[in-house]
């Protein structure tokens, strides 16, 4: 049977952050149980998002709307639970959407991307930088990637601090960091930069065509996210190709008007930020509809990143993202598998498709339930 049975809520408490600027916070603990003993644990968590609100929303608006329903009806139960966006908020949708399509893999005893339909099993990796002080940061990170068989890495370049502390740090920073960067690792490693939302119309011309020279892959988010109109005349002026939607409204209903617009290269989303898989395959089938590229944002947390790597499989992304909240100068991916026993598969660059049923990730459970504050 796999109708659902029990909805558990609990909030476990992270014990120190992963580098300045991030905080330990609370993560949800999310586990669906069906009458048939199957079970998924997901964790809950997103950018700007608060765990305590998300926790009472799950445990008393959306608990009582899941048990007795079939987990196996997940497109019923996500347009039901997306009626609701505006109260309950993409990462809880994405959650529970995450959870059932987990349940539904290990009712087939499948991975979750063969579920989805499996193009290939490993797809490329690229480093996903944090934020740094200084220019020379950003280049013994990507060196240091590239020693590790890396062959991609990204930049989230100094000017973000405007957006984390509003310090007035001149474009001359990201200047300086992109040729750094490139300076360090030659031609050998396939760059991007991605620059959330920080720059005025003419500084992100500026850049670009820095970018454009020092020969980056793609440009990333270089303006507000509403901003079409300044999507549309970057991408008319530049060769770059640029990269938007990660932080657009909307979940999968928004693209249209960018597609329309011509003002972007790329369609982007997570399970978090867009409200699960279910319509995180409906992006990436859009944009392959409309020959557009497909790129997967990191899912924010161990369990968002296992779910976007099975997406990964099973649609035309290019590089899988790995961000890397460290402390500058140290290097690691803790932040990235928080809470999982065994990491993702990452050799030589390259991420593999995990093989066990459903997302087929093991937790770590002695780590979680040592750090349970409270139950819903």
């Amino acid at each position: 049977m796999t109708r659902i049975a029990q909805v558990r809520i609990r909030m476990h408490e992270r014990r120190k952050p992963a580098a300045p600027g991030t905080t330990g916070g609370g993560i949800v603990l999310l586990t669906i149980t069906t009458e048939g003993g199957l079970e998924s644990t997901v964790f809950v968590s997103g950018a700007g998002s608060n765990a305590e609100a998300n926790a009472r929303l799950l445990a008393d608006v959306v608990r009582p709307q899941l048990i007795g329903e079939d987990a196996l009806g997940i497109q019923r139960i996500w347009e039901r639970l997306w009626r609701q966006q505006q109260a309950l908020g993409t990462v809880v949708i994405g959650a529970v959407d995450t959870a059932l399509w987990d349940i539904a893999g290990q009712q087939a005893g499948l991975p979750l991307h063969q579920l989805l339909g499996s193009r290939r099993t490993e797809v490329a990796a690229y480093v996903s930088s944090w934020l740094h002080e200084h220019p020379e940061d950003y280049a013994a990170e990507a060196a240091h990637y590239r020693e590790q068989g890396f062959t991609a890495y990204k930049f989230h370049p100094p000017t973000q601090f405007r957006n984390r502390g509003g310090r007035d740090v001149p474009l001359a920073a990201d200047v300086a960091t992109a040729r750094l960067v490139r300076e360090a690792v030659g031609d050998e490693m396939t760059l991007m930069s991605d620059s959330p939302n920080v720059y005025s119309y003419e500084e992100a011309l500026r850049f670009g065509r820095e970018l454009e020279a020092l020969d980056y892959h793609w440009y990333e988010d270089p303006l507000p996210a509403d901003d079409i109109f300044g999507y549309t005349r970057l991408r008319r002026h530049l060769r770059i190709p640029i990269l938007a939607t990660e932080m657009t409204a909307g979940g999968p209903f928004n693209y249209a008007q960018w597609i329309t617009s011509g003002a972007t290269d790329y369609l982007r989303g997570d399970v978090a930020f867009k409200g699960g898989i279910t319509p995180l395959m409906k992006i990436a089938h859009t944009a392959e509809v409309f020959r557009l590229g497909f790129e997967l944002h990191d899912g924010f947390n161990a369990t968002g990143n296992v779910a976007g790597a099975h997406v990964a499989m099973a649609t035309h992304t290019s590089y899988f993202e790995v961000l890397t909240i460290q402390p500058t100068g140290t290097y690691g991916f803790e932040s990235f598998g928080y809470g999982l026993e065994t990491p993702l598969k990452i050799v030589g660059g390259r991420l593999h498709a995990p093989e066990g049923p459903g997302l087929g990730h093991k937790l770590d459970w002695p780590l979680l339930e040592s750090g349970i504050v409270a139950e819903y």
